[in-house]
């Protein structure tokens, strides 16, 4: 199978997408709704490349493609990068304040103000709600339909069912999704309302909230296992740490001694 990439040939194999491609060969291609732990989507269409296989030429999502055979590829074309400025500039009037949109932004001449603003605070990625359901929180959806389609929770309600392990946060490519832990609790902070509200736990050790204990057995069922290590549940994470530490530290210890008395008996 040969390909060739921006004009040189370049490693691949049968099945890898496009996207999969560049990156193994250090070419750039833009992605937002791309990440390699989920199964690609196309949403946000940044990655369109031009490909062309045999006398057939056409647009692509990159994300999302399969190489089968032998094709040429062009991924920095005018017309790409016309296409892609277009779309920085729709997606930037849906969250106008998104740092990562303005970089891109700032890489393709686009305009932030050439469409209307309409804070949506959502590029309609569908990340968060992959994520959600792969952890098995199901609490983000995509709800509606064409043009009112928008990332929600069930009736718009605070979900009961979120879990707080900040997934969405994570993975939101856009930096819009955020959390706030107030008052014991953990507030999920999705399109400007809050999607959750989940109680923290006060760590025995230091007395701060610290949050949440994730039940992991769903999670990990769902990723094919059966056990989750047992971990203590009152402790934050830094005194965690520091009680594993003092343990290490008194077991060398321990060991020093007791090796120390085997010599001095052997003496």
């Amino acid at each position: 199978m040969k390909i060739i990439m921006d004009g040189k040939e370049v490693a691949a194999e049968r099945g890898q997408t496009i996207v999969e491609v560049a990156r193994r060969n250090g070419v750039y291609i833009p992605t937002l709704c791309h990440v390699p732990a989920l199964e690609p989507a196309a949403m946000c269409r940044v990655c369109t490349v031009e490909l062309a296989e045999g006398r057939r030429s056409r647009l692509v999502t990159a994300c999302n493609y399969p190489l089968r055979g032998d094709a040429e590829i062009r991924t920095d074309t005018p017309m790409l990068r016309q296409n892609r400025k277009v779309l920085i500039e729709l997606l930037a009037a849906r969250c106008p304040d998104s740092e990562v949109l303005k970089g891109l932004a700032e890489s393709y001449s686009a305009d932030l103000n050439r469409f209307p603003h309409d804070d949506k605070q959502c590029i309609m990625c569908g990340l968060c709600a992959r994520v959600c359901e792969r952890v098995g929180g199901n609490v983000l959806a995509l709800c509606s339909r064409g043009v009112e389609i928008r990332v929600d929770t069930s009736f718009g309600r605070l979900s009961p069912t979120c879990i707080g392990c900040a997934a969405c946060v994570q993975i939101c490519p856009v930096n819009v999704i955020r959390i706030e832990d107030v008052d014991g609790e953990r507030r999920v902070i999705v399109r400007g309302k809050e999607a959750s509200r989940v109680p923290l736990r006060k760590c025995t050790g230091c007395g701060i909230h610290f949050g949440p204990v994730i039940d992991l057995n769903q999670v990990m069922e769902r990723a094919g296992e059966s056990r989750v290590p047992a971990f203590n549940a009152s402790v934050c994470p830094a005194c965690s740490r520091r009680n594993l530490a003092r343990r290490l530290a008194e077991r060398h210890f321990e060991q020093h001694a007791v090796e120390s008395r085997d010599a001095g008996g052997e003496g």
